[in-house]
């Protein structure tokens, strides 16, 4: 299986699993990114460098093969789940109005191009415009980070 991941996974992971106390967990990681298993968005890696987790910003530098630019493709995909009117309430006024950075529909766009899992911390809501919900919209699969180590078989 391969991983989109969304920057609240990320965050996650940085904040939570120190590479000191966690070693073979970011042995693991490590090598799924090694692999190829696990990728982004250039918009989850604007969101990051505007974040204030240092070490997740150097970790994303040394990685910019992660966070590539949305193709052709993605962008017609994001043009799709914006033409369901209601996942339009997925960009908020005030992220428009800051020149904020929403990776959400990018992240969902390139699963669905590149059929991979979608991996983030948001939780779906009845009647949302989440990325669970979205996912859901369009038959991607999604799961949480903790569902991504399940995946994974891992158990530390």
């Amino acid at each position: 299986m391969t991983y989109v991941f969304d920057t609240s996974p990320l965050s996650q992971l940085f904040r939570a699993y120190y590479r000191s106390r966690f070693p073979t967990l970011w042995e693991e990681f490590d090598e799924l990114v090694r692999q190829e298993r696990v990728t982004s968005t250039r918009e989850v890696g604007r969101e990051i460098d505007r974040g204030p987790i240092k070490e997740l910003i150097e970790w994303k530098r040394r990685h910019p093969h992660l966070f590539p630019p949305p193709t052709a493709a993605e962008g017609n995909f994001v043009r799709r789940i914006f033409e369901v009117t209601h996942f339009q309430a997925n960009i908020g006024k005030k992220t428009l109005l800051r020149g904020g950075t929403n990776a959400d529909p990018f992240v969902v766009a390139h699963a669905g191009v590149f059929h991979r899992t979608v991996v983030t911390m948001e939780k779906s809501e009845p009647g949302g415009a989440k990325i669970g919900n979205i996912c859901s919209h369009f038959d991607i699969a999604c799961m949480s980070l903790e569902e991504f180590m399940t995946a994974e078989g891992w158990r530390f």
